[in-house]
């Protein structure tokens, strides 16, 4: 499928088209199951190397990543459950007892930065109240397919193929191009929105609950979503922005 958006603003990468799907393509990159990963890293895979990555309820990363790509709450599958996540993303889990064993444990096992995170918090909110607050927000997903894939879109046939949503990474000129067009034929003058929310989880659930409406609109994210920023410089270069839809 040819993007006449992407020649229009002289796109750089490839769109990259995220369907749902029953099988994956042969030569998909993968995370090894269980093994930690970066959800938005594959679509800049997909969207520099023209390479496609492929998801299931084994292989998805991280628990924000399964939560992005529609399978489920994995936060209740954090360590120490969903408390220890709210803890986790705010003001830490030194202070609680469960806490303390499990980031212990972490530091015997040899991940450092990871269990100083789990301790100490990430601190993107609050307190582990307004985490909760946001976890309820989120428009989670259990879809009934067995694999989320990213593909370039040129490599895609939506004829016979799934999409849910299309991602464009560009800089802040062609953003505003992107927001332009997002607007140039709608009714209403809010169609652009930016979730405060992993960068996954807008292209991937925030996208979901867009088709549903009579209305859809399109997401930014990558300025307000900056561990993945900082993740994908060996990927995208630095002050590329997601805009999905």
């Amino acid at each position: 499928m040819e993007s006449i958006t992407a020649k229009a603003i002289g796109l750089e990468t490839h769109p990259v088209a995220l369907l749902w799907a029953d099988e994956v393509p042969a030569t998909a990159v993968r995370f090894k199951p269980g093994r930690w990963g970066c959800v938005v890293n594959l679509f800049a895979v997909a969207a520099t190397r023209g390479r496609a990555g492929a998801f299931d309820r084994q292989t998805f990363g991280c628990w924000g990543g399964g939560v992005g790509l529609g399978f489920g709450n994995q936060y209740e599958d954090f360590p120490g459950g969903l408390d220890c996540f709210c803890r986790f993303l705010s003001s830490g889990n030194e202070h609680s007892e469960q806490g303390r064993a499990i980031g212990d444990q972490m530091k015997v096992s040899g991940g450092g930065r990871t269990a100083d995170d789990f301790l100490h918090g990430e601190r993107y909110i609050k307190d582990p109240e307004s985490t909760r607050r946001f976890v309820k927000a989120l428009p989670m997903q259990d879809i009934l397919a067995g694999f989320v894939v990213v593909n370039p879109l040129e490599q895609t046939d939506p004829e016979h193929e799934d999409v849910k949503s299309v991602t464009f990474f560009v800089d802040p000129d062609r953003l505003s191009a992107l927001v332009i067009l997002a607007n140039y034929a709608r009714p209403e003058a809010e169609n652009v929105i930016v979730p405060w929310a992993a960068g996954c989880q807008v292209m991937g659930i925030y996208a979901y609950r867009e088709l549903e409406r009579y209305h859809p609109t399109l997401a930014g994210n990558c300025p307000s979503d900056v561990a993945a920023v900082l993740k994908l410089p060996s990927t995208l270069p630095r002050r590329r922005f997601d805009f999905a839809g």
